[in-house]
């Protein structure tokens, strides 16, 4: 297991509770997680698999896969998993990849080490893009697509990922310059392409993104800290 956030957390859990898999390995970005019990990281009790932030530690390992979830995919490091002959499967991309030079690149590295790479999700890799895929089933004629997704940051207690990277109670003129709209473009133009391509239209090679941001009139508290009056609480991606 790659990250041991809310994704990876899960993750453990699912793999420890069936017993066709066994976790032999998890890997950490805190240096106060290394050497700790991957049970216990993800609020299970001990299972006897301690923590490591060595990606060579993993490569070494005899392992069929990794569940690759960080917050932020890294290329050299999944190219690094797959030429070590670990298969990887991961909800950070490559649900529909374009064929560009990246591409090819990991391609050559899935069969220098004779694994495969499987890009899933929910959102992308599932509702934005399969279900209405399988809703187009029920139609005739389709001639406008659009998905939205809502979330309450309030629910979300990461501080560094609300504040840092998604830039959230920052003046507006800072939150400009989220790389939000950029990061998430890897995997929702992906389902763009995906949906275009199966339902058979042809689109413009440049795709038009906006990013929109509202201020908060009063103070907000959330887990992530305070929202000040007048710094961006609500934030609107399109792509």
């Amino acid at each position: 297991q790659w990250a041991t956030g809310y994704v990876g957390a899960e993750a453990i859990k699912g793999v420890v509770a069936r017993p066709d898999m066994e976790l032999v390995v998890c890997y950490v970005y805190s240096d106060s997680k290394v050497g700790v019990d991957a049970g216990f990281v993800a609020g299970l009790a001990p299972i006897g698999v301690a923590a490591t932030n060595s990606i060579d530690e993993i490569c070494a390992l005899e392992a069929d896969a990794v569940v690759y979830s960080p917050m932020m995919a890294n290329d050299g490091d999944v190219i690094r998993l797959l030429e070590s002959g670990k298969n990887v499967v991961t909800p950070c991309g490559w649900v529909y990849p374009r064929r560009d030079a990246r591409h090819a690149e990991i391609e050559a590295a899935c069969a220098r080490g004779g694994a495969t790479l499987h890009g899933t999700g929910i959102h992308p890799g599932g509702i934005t893009e399969r279900f209405p895929l399988m809703s187009s089933a029920l139609c005739r004629d389709i001639r406008h697509v659009r998905m939205e997704e809502f979330s309450d940051i309030r629910n979300y207690g990461t501080t560094s990922v609300v504040r840092e990277i998604m830039l959230f109670g920052k003046p507006p003129e800072v939150a400009a310059q989220s790389p939000m709209l950029k990061v998430l473009a890897n995997g929702f133009l992906q389902s763009i392409d995906m949906v275009a391509d199966a339902l058979g239209f042809r689109l413009d090679d440049k795709k038009h993104t906006t990013h929109e941001m509202a201020v908060a009139t009063r103070g907000i508290d959330t887990p992530a800290g305070p929202i000040e009056a007048g710094t961006v609480a609500a934030q609107r991606f399109c792509w």
